[in-house]
């Protein structure tokens, strides 16, 4: 029968360790020596909407046997979702059945391999390795998670883990954006109202908050209908050029979500027919970013019958 030993191999992601290897030893072949390592993309500290939060998994088979049977998990918190493979880069590594990580789960896993032995082309030692970059979603309220790595064969009884990294996930907004109109048609000097609601759904404050409502040409911004709706502050208030089809606010201060709703802005104003528009339907298009560089914009919205002269 086989015997057992097993140690805990990885490294930080942000540093540089030796992997620690688990021995398989058989009575009748040679043993195979099996570690892993994780490590994010991205350092130890992750703000969402700044970066691709990727991580990279890495096996070796430090021999001096053959590893059959492969399969390679990442260990994650139920707010870290697997949401893609990025690249699968093997080295002397056959993938005997194919086997890829379901979209949604917080245990993702990859397989089944087999890693042939070491060899030594040229005098130095070639492993047999399986490098797997992978995306998540991360939902994570602001915190330090753990996250690991582990990898099992077919002759294991128990799993070779990595040494766990730490991530910090850190506050930040999340901008939405909703527009309507009222009435929804329109004649030639006529007028309408439209309405744009900014929310912040996120963890932190959105600061320095602008709204761009382009119109369609056949419309022009008249005035403001005050005051503001809505939770926001205002810190250096810009407001739009009458007789402009660019409507621009710009100065506003989102508050996070709370458990009494996320923080929103509220924004009414006149716009005013041209005397002579083309018939159609016209929509709006607006565009919302702030000062953390967190951006939405809706398109084609907000449709206006206009009816001609």
């Amino acid at each position: 029968m086989r015997a057992l030993a097993s140690h805990l191999t990885g490294v930080l992601a942000v540093s540089i360790l030796a992997p620690i290897a688990l021995v398989l030893s058989a009575c009748s072949t040679q043993a195979a020596q099996l570690s892993v390592t994780l490590a994010s993309d991205f350092g130890a500290s992750y703000t969402p909407g700044t970066s691709d939060a990727d991580f990279q998994i890495t096996v070796e088979n430090l021999g001096p046997g053959n590893a059959s049977g492969v399969v390679i998990h990442a260990l994650m918190p139920t707010a870290f979702q697997f949401a893609v493979t990025n690249s699968i880069v093997t080295n002397s590594a056959a993938r005997t059945t194919p086997e890829d990580a379901q979209v949604g789960v917080t245990n993702p896993q990859w397989g089944v391999w087999s890693l042939s032995s070491p060899t030594s082309p040229n005098g130095k030692t070639s492993y047999a390795s399986i490098s797997i970059n992978f995306g998540v979603s991360i939902t994570a309220h602001p915190n330090t998670y753990s996250l690991a790595a582990e990898v099992v064969d077919d002759s294991l009884t128990d799993t070779v883990q990595s040494h766990p990294i730490q991530v910090a996930v850190n506050e930040a907004p999340q901008l939405g954006v909703t527009a309507s109109v009222g009435p929804t048609s329109v004649h030639p000097g006529g007028q309408v109202t439209y309405r744009v609601t900014v929310t912040n759904k996120g963890t932190g404050i959105a600061p320095t908050v602008d709204v761009l409502v382009t119109l369609p040409p056949v419309l022009q911004y008249q005035s403001t209908i005050s005051p503001f709706g809505g939770n926001a502050s205002e810190e250096s208030l810009i407001t739009p050029v009458k007789g402009a089809y660019l409507v621009f606010y710009g100065g506003f201060e989102l508050p996070p979500q709370t458990t009494l709703g996320p923080g929103t802005l509220t924004i009414e104003f006149i716009a005013q027919c041209i005397p002579n528009p083309g018939k159609g339907v016209y929509p709006i298009q607006v565009s919302v970013t702030d000062a953390t560089r967190d951006h939405v914009s809706i398109t084609n919205i907000a449709p206006l019958n206009v009816f001609g002269a």
